[in-house]
C-alpha cells in the first residue's frame, strides 16, 4: 500500500517519537546500571543481581510503550464482525447518581485484510446512553487503519458526501483532499 507523502512522513514522526526517548532512557539506565549496580543491588547471588539488572532494563520500554507502537501498523481490509460491548464506566472519576449513566459502549472490530490476516481491534470507545458511532461500522465496510493512531476509518462509498480523516478522525466534505482540521491527506480508496 502506498501512502501519501505526508501520512508516510506522519507515520515515521510518531516512531521517533517513541524510539529517541526509549533509546535514551536505556542508555541512562544502563549507565546507571554501571557505575552504581553494585552497591544499589548488594547482594553476592549473581543470578537474582542479573535478574534485577534485566528486569530494570525492561523499565524504558514500558515508560515510552515501544512494544505496543512497534506491534501497530497501517492496514486495511473487511469488516467480517462487529462486536458491541456494554461495560461499566470505571475511567471517569466522579460517578452520576443513575445506573445506567455509568454504562460505556465498546466497539471492537475484526477485519479481515487482503492477504487474509485477521485482525481484531478496539474501534471505539464511549458512553453508552449517548449511542454514538453504533451504527458506524457494518458488516462488509472496507476500513483503513493508520499507524500510531487510535482511529479506524470506514472507506467512503460513491453514495457517500463525508469522509473521516484517518489522522484526527474529524468529518470532512468527500470533495476535499486536506483534511480541515488537520490538514492531512484523506485516505479515499485503496
Amino acid at each position: 500500500m502506498i501512502l501519501p507523502k505526508d501520512l508516510h512522513t506522519y507515520c515515521r514522526k510518531k516512531i521517533f517519537k517513541r524510539v529517541i526517548p526509549c533509546v535514551i532512557l536505556t542508555c541512562v539506565f544502563a549507565v546507571i546500571l554501571l557505575l552504581w549496580g553494585n552497591i544499589i543491588f548488594n547482594t553476592n547471588n549473581k543470578a537474582f543481581r542479573t535478574s534485577c539488572y534485566i528486569v530494570v532494563m525492561m523499565i524504558p520500554f514500558a515508560i515510552t510503550g515501544v512494544p505496543n507502537k512497534l506491534i501497530d501498523s497501517t492496514y486495511y481490509g473487511t469488516v467480517k464482525k462487529v462486536d458491541i460491548v456494554t461495560t461499566t464506566d470505571n475511567d471517569s472519576s466522579v460517578k452520576p447518581t443513575r445506573e445506567r449513566m455509568y454504562l460505556k459502549n465498546i466497539i471492537y472490530l475484526t477485519i479481515e485484510t487482503p492477504n487474509g490476516k485477521i485482525i481484531y481491534k478496539k474501534a471505539y470507545s464511549g458512553k453508552s446512553r449517548l449511542q454514538q458511532n453504533i451504527n458506524a461500522y457494518n458488516e462488509g465496510d472496507l476500513v483503513f487503519h493508520l499507524y500510531g493512531t487510535k482511529t479506524v476509518v470506514v472507506l467512503p462509498d460513491s453514495k457517500d458526501s463525508t469522509i473521516l480523516c484517518a489522522v484526527c478522525g474529524s468529518l470532512n466534505n468527500i470533495e476535499n483532499d486536506k483534511c480541515r482540521a488537520c490538514n492531512h491527506s484523506l485516505i479515499k480508496r485503496i
